[in-house]
């Protein structure tokens, strides 16, 4: 049975300003990111069961970051995205969606932690970047991040973040965009079902 193809576009300032997985908003993040050079920041259940509650098994394709500045016609942005974690539910499980949720009467059994973690992208041109020269989905290799979970933890980070040349950059970002192209499964109006009463609203 052919998955389903999707496309989530994350706006980081928005996620932040939510307080979706983070206890900062945009702009304390923004100063963390002048101070330290990297943030931190995590894509939630609740962001994907927003659009699609009954969908299980998303798993990565490829992602792409694009950062919005004032960076010079032939100038390079040098940053690296880190996945730290990720996880992917594996079958239509209402317990296992509960104990995403921190819900009682869960099971993390099947739930896959983890798949080929700490992997890692360098970005050069900061739009609709993905690490690589050019984007092959019929590459025998795997993708950078491809087969992992699409709810993940991420570490961005910008190196020699003191540099006056990043430091012009960080200065001028207005937000960072993430676009997560990945594969899901339905798992039937049941499934969903449970998963809308764990949102709630």
């Amino acid at each position: 049975e052919r998955r389903q193809e999707l496309v989530r576009t994350i706006s980081l300032k928005q996620l932040f300003d939510s307080r979706q997985g983070t206890d900062m908003d945009w702009d304390t993040a923004l100063e963390s990111l002048l101070g330290e050079g990297k943030l931190n920041f995590e894509l939630l259940p609740r962001l994907f069961d927003g659009d699609y509650p009954g969908h299980y098994l998303r798993q990565v394709v490829s992602l792409s970051v694009s950062l919005p500045a004032l960076v010079g016609p032939y100038e390079d942005v040098q940053a690296i995205l880190t996945q730290v974690s990720s996880r992917t539910v594996l079958k239509a499980d209402p317990r296992a969606m509960n104990a995403l949720y921190d819900q009682p009467d869960s099971d993390t059994s099947n739930i896959l932690y983890n798949p080929r973690a700490s992997q890692s992208i360098c970005l050069s041109r900061g739009l609709d970047d993905h690490g690589l020269f050019q984007l092959d989905f019929n590459d025998e290799r795997y993708l950078p991040f491809e087969g992992t979970g699409a709810l993940s933890t991420w570490e961005l980070r910008f190196p020699r973040h003191q540099s006056q040349r990043q430091q012009q950059l960080l200065q001028s970002l207005t937000d960072i965009i993430v676009q997560v192209r990945y594969t899901a499964q339905s798992g039937g109006p049941d499934f969903a079902g449970h998963v809308e009463t764990l949102l709630g609203d």
